[in-house]
C-alpha cells in the first residue's frame, strides 16, 4: 500500500510504503534499485539482516548501486518513506555519493525523535494514522534542516522521467541551459549516481512495468525496442545487473512485495 505525504513534503518524498505479512517465517528479500532513496522504519519484532548483521530498525539508504539481498525475522512490518532521488540530500544535506550502497542508523541524528516515532508507529492502528504520524515527523526535521532543491537537478529528473529513461546527454543539456560537467557535478551531490545511469534504472522500471501489464505471452521484442533497448541481449544485460533477474524470471516472479522488493522465498525462481 502507498500513501503520498502532505504537500510539503511530496518535493522530497514520493511516497510512504507500507510492507507486512502477519506470518513469522524467515524469509530473504532482493532489493535492488528504483533510483530513489529513503527511510525505513521496521515496526514491532521485524528485524532486517545483511550479510548476518542486524540493520538498525531505522535507518536512512542512498542510491545502491547493485542489488542486495536481506534476510527477514519476525512478523514483516516495514514502512518505508521513499524519498525522490534528490530528496535526502534536500531534507538532511548529506551528500548523496557518500551515502550509495550505504545505511546510516538514523537514531545516530535523531535520537529522541525518532525512538519515539518508531513507538508511535507501532501504536497506531491504521495506515492512514501512520501516514499523518510520518508527516508531522518529516515536517519537524524539513523545519529544523531544511536544505536548497536544485532547480536543475529536479527539472533534469522530470525530463528524464517524461522521456522514459531514453535521452542523449546533449538532449539533457539543452533542456536545463547547464553544461554536462556542471549536471554531472550536480548529479553526484544531490542524487548520488550520474544522470546516464539514473536514465538507465529509470527505463528499466519503465519496461518493468510494462511486462507487468503486457499482453505479449509468447515475445518481448515489442516491448524492448519501445523501451529503448537494442536488442533482448543488450535488456538482459541491463536486467540483469540492476535485480539480478532476466526479465522473464522478474516477469514470472508473483510475489512482489514492491516494484524493486521480491520475496525469494516464496518460488524457486532460476534468474
Amino acid at each position: 500500500m502507498q500513501i503520498i505525504p502532505k504537500s510539503n513534503l511530496h518535493r522530497y518524498i514520493k511516497h510512504y510504503l507500507f510492507i507486512d505479512n502477519a506470518d513469522h517465517k524467515t524469509r530473504q528479500i532482493r532489493i535492488f534499485a528504483d533510483g530513489n532513496t529513503g527511510v525505513v522504519f521496521c515496526i514491532g519484532g521485524c528485524k532486517l539482516y545483511k550479510n548476518g548483521e542486524k540493520l538498525p530498525d531505522v535507518f536512512l539508504y542512498g542510491q545502491l548501486q547493485d542489488f542486495t539481498t536481506v534476510e527477514t525475522s519476525g512478523c514483516l512490518q516495514l514502512i518505508i518513506a521513499v524519498f525522490k532521488p534528490y530528496g535526502l540530500n534536500g531534507m538532511f544535506g548529506i551528500p548523496a555519493w557518500e551515502i550509495n550502497n550505504k545505511t546510516i542508523d538514523l537514531e545516530l541524528m535523531l535520537v529522541p525523535a525518532v525512538r519515539n516515532i518508531n513507538y508511535i508507529l507501532f501504536c497506531k492502528q491504521s495506515k492512514h494514522q501512520m501516514a499523518e504520524q510520518l508527516n508531522m515527523f518529516f515536517t519537524h526535521i524539513l523545519m529544523a534542516r531544511k536544505h536548497e532543491l536544485s532547480d536543475v537537478v529536479l527539472a533534469a529528473n522530470d525530463f528524464m522521467l517524461s522521456r522514459k529513461g531514453i535521452f542523449t546527454a546533449k538532449e539533457l543539456t539543452e533542456y536545463t541551459g547547464y553544461g554536462q560537467r556542471n549536471i554531472e557535478r550536480l548529479f553526484k551531490n544531490k542524487v548520488g549516481i550520474s544522470p546516464k545511469k539514473l536514465g538507465g534504472i529509470i527505463k528499466l522500471h519503465y519496461f518493468l512495468g510494462e511486462i507487468r501489464h503486457s499482453n505479449h505471452h509468447n515475445t518481448l521484442t515489442p516491448l524492448v525496442y519501445d523501451a529503448g533497448y537494442y536488442d533482448q541481449a543488450h535488456l538482459i544485460r541491463e536486467c540483469r545487473k540492476i535485480t539480478g533477474f532476466t526479465p522473464s524470471a522478474y516477469h514470472l516472479k508473483h510475489f512482489k512485495l514492491a516494484v524493486n522488493v521480491v520475496d525469494l522465498l516464496v518460488e524457486n525462481i532460476q534468474s
